[in-house]
């Protein structure tokens, strides 16, 4: 992975790119919004020397000290190499630059790379939820605090709303 570099992007030309990546994913649970994409608040790419767009992901739109992870996706030809674990990481001090005290992510259950790329990052655990899209998917919710002034608990009862706990 010493041939890859993971920086910010706010270029245009490249955050089509790396939605045309996200869009090319082959679990497309769903419809990227490109509009909601590009007004993240930081979207972090995985570029080779040559410049070429391997992965991406982003701390989604929002503001304040709460961040939702979201749009990871690495290129096929380049999985298995630590890239998603790296996006992760740089995420994780993206927001803590942009002062954000907790990161959360949501997850589908049987999207077990990504759960334990969360894992492996220091993220915890929190609930199951069913997918408010009306699926019938179990979404896990995790969570990684950045500051120890944060009551985790609090915040995540306030974002998952009245969504249904599975069991």
């Amino acid at each position: 992975m010493s041939d890859i570099q993971f920086v910010i992007s706010e270029q245009p030309e490249e955050l089509a790119q790396a939605a045309q990546l996200i869009d090319g994913r082959d679990d497309n649970a769903h419809p990227l919004d490109h509009q909601v994409f590009f007004d993240s608040r930081a979207v972090i790419l995985a570029k080779t020397f040559e410049g070429e767009i391997v992965g991406c992901a982003a701390i989604k739109a929002g503001k304040g000290t709460v961040g939702e992870l979201g749009y990871l996706v690495v290129s096929p030809h380049y999985r298995r190499q630590g890239i998603a674990q790296g996006l992760t990481q740089k995420r994780i001090e993206v927001a803590k630059a942009l002062g954000i005290m907790i990161l959360y992510a949501t997850i589908r259950a049987e999207n077990t790379s990504s759960q334990a790329n969360l894992l492996k990052a220091g993220f915890q655990f929190w609930r199951d939820y069913l997918s408010i899209r009306g699926t019938g998917n179990t979404v896990g919710w995790y969570y990684l605090a950045l500051s120890a002034n944060v009551d985790a608990e609090a915040i995540m009862l306030s974002l998952v709303g009245d969504r249904i706990q599975a069991v």
